[in-house]
């Protein structure tokens, strides 16, 4: 039996070797040359610090990893292009939603793809989808920051125009509570007519005679 030498022993761990750090490598970079699945693009205008090789999940489920990233400048502007490979047993429908999250504490960013509708047919291969932006904080505090001074100049405006009324009410104060006693005086006396007609109406009977009586007697001077 021919033994084998130490030069060939050599060059077979050697090989080994080789063809592990390539299967590791392919493994960890996250290429797909013996993967079967097809490709899809998606267009944001914010991209949110995805990086490439992020997980793609498909309604919560992994799925691809994003290949590559492109940036384009066009008539609409700086625009962000992910081109995404995706696994053969994923579908993606024509009115699935397509935005960048956050997984896990680490926080690290990936993007998701929602299941839409089942009436929705599902998109070819190749194509181009409109991914949904993600919030940029830094613009929603800014917004919040100058929704709050408005607010807090219109209540110091409303604080000014209390301090106003308050000082007009003390200053008529007298007039007030004089037109207030009227009314209450008048009330009571509304009050006490009411009454004394329930009591006694034929009162009311002898008032109405006595005015057509007035008007009669007033008429006959004017004719004279």
């Amino acid at each position: 039996m021919a033994k084998i030498s130490n030069e060939f022993k050599a060059g077979l761990m050697i090989l080994i070797c080789v063809i592990a750090l390539g299967a590791l490598t392919v493994k960890v970079g996250g290429l797909n040359f013996f993967e079967e699945g097809y490709s899809l693009d998606a267009e944001f205008n914010f991209a949110s610090g995805i990086k490439e090789n992020a997980p793609v999940q498909l309604a919560g489920i992994e799925v691809g990893t994003v290949e590559d990233i492109d940036i384009t400048y066009g008539p609409e502007g700086t625009k962000i292009i992910l081109h995404l490979w995706l696994d053969s047993d994923a579908k993606v429908r024509t009115d699935s939603d397509i935005y960048i999250s956050t997984m896990g504490l680490m926080g690290e960013k990936y993007v998701e793809i929602t299941s839409g509708s089942k009436e929705a047919n599902f998109v070819q291969p190749g194509s181009l989808l409109q991914g949904r932006d993600p919030i940029i904080w830094d613009e929603v505090m800014e917004k919040a920051a100058l929704i709050t001074d408005d607010l807090q100049k219109e209540i110091e405006l409303l604080i000014g125009v209390t301090k106003n009324v308050d000082s007009a009410l003390r200053a008529n104060r007298e007039d007030i509570d004089i037109i207030v006693d009227n009314l209450k005086d008048t009330t009571e006396n509304f009050k006490t007519f009411s009454d004394d007609i329930k009591r006694h109406p034929w009162k009311l009977i002898i008032k109405s005679k006595e005015k057509k009586r007035k008007k009669s007697k007033e008429k006959d001077r004017g004719k004279r």
